[in-house]
């Protein structure tokens, strides 16, 4: 019976998600916006690097591309926090918990739902990031990028940034009831490394973060640096955010009437 009211309540995120205009919206935009920027950093490459497409590394010129996922990755942050947030904002809150007494179940099916669309788009964005990288090489004359174990890697890698941060932002707006309490929720976990690297002290602190976790995963850590995290370690760092981020949104929900 739990698995069938679990199934029930993620058909009704499912249909909630695509009747509100701007979400499936937003999804596009950020697969969108990610092939954009694809684009734009690799047409920046020689002004930021000094040296051509041609002189530069195959590997090296789709892993710019690559940066682009990072917009689809803001995007997502501010779909996840909407997709719970707007139900706040528009007193619709009260009636989902009303017809689904069971909570958790609730913020499950929105995880679910949140995680399937934002996997989609970053794989999405992962592909023509990557597709666009090996164009531009081929249009400079430049043999493409061969696709092996590190490429690969790089792409699933950085597909799991949106993934994760959507996850953040949705939590953050069940906690604090709010879109725009998720997004700054997301937003604070994104640039944790940047404010612990600026503060004495904290720098040893990174492999702690989810940053040193995904760049872990991705195999773009630095050798030898504090974010430079193994595999498997990386994986359980995510895992592990991710389950309080889901503890987090569960004590909001739980916690306090609509």
């Amino acid at each position: 019976m739990a698995a069938t009211t679990t199934t029930t309540a993620v058909r009704a995120e499912t249909t909630k998600f695509f009747s509100v205009r701007s979400l499936p919206w937003l999804a596009a935009i950020a697969v969108g916006a990610s092939t954009v920027m694809a684009v734009l950093f690799i047409v920046s490459l020689p002004s930021t690097q000094g040296s051509s497409l041609v002189d530069m590394p195959a590997a090296k010129v789709v892993g710019a591309a690559l940066v682009g996922i990072d917009v689809a990755a803001i995007v997502l942050m501010v779909l996840g926090a909407s997709f719970a947030g707007s139900e706040y904002s528009t007193g619709l809150a009260q009636p989902t918990f009303v017809l689904t007494p069971h909570r958790g179940r609730v913020v499950v099916a929105k995880a679910a739902v949140t995680a399937g669309v934002a996997a989609v788009d970053a794989l999405a964005a992962a592909v023509l990031c990557t597709l666009v990288g090996e164009l531009l090489l081929l249009s400079s004359g430049v043999a493409p990028a061969p696709v092996d174990g590190p490429l690969v890697r790089l792409a699933l890698g950085s597909a799991l940034g949106p993934v994760f941060y959507a996850l953040i932002a949705l939590a953050g707006a069940l906690v604090f009831r709010s879109t725009g309490g998720g997004v700054v929720t997301a937003l604070v976990v994104l640039v944790l490394p940047t404010v612990t690297a600026w503060i004495p002290g904290l720098a040893g602190l990174a492999w702690l973060l989810p940053g040193a976790a995904l760049h872990g995963r991705s195999g773009a850590s630095v050798a030898g640096t504090a974010e430079c995290l193994a595999p498997g370690v990386a994986a359980l760092s995510i895992v592990g955010w991710t389950m309080l981020a889901g503890a987090a949104a569960l004590w909001g929900v739980r916690s306090r009437d609509v």
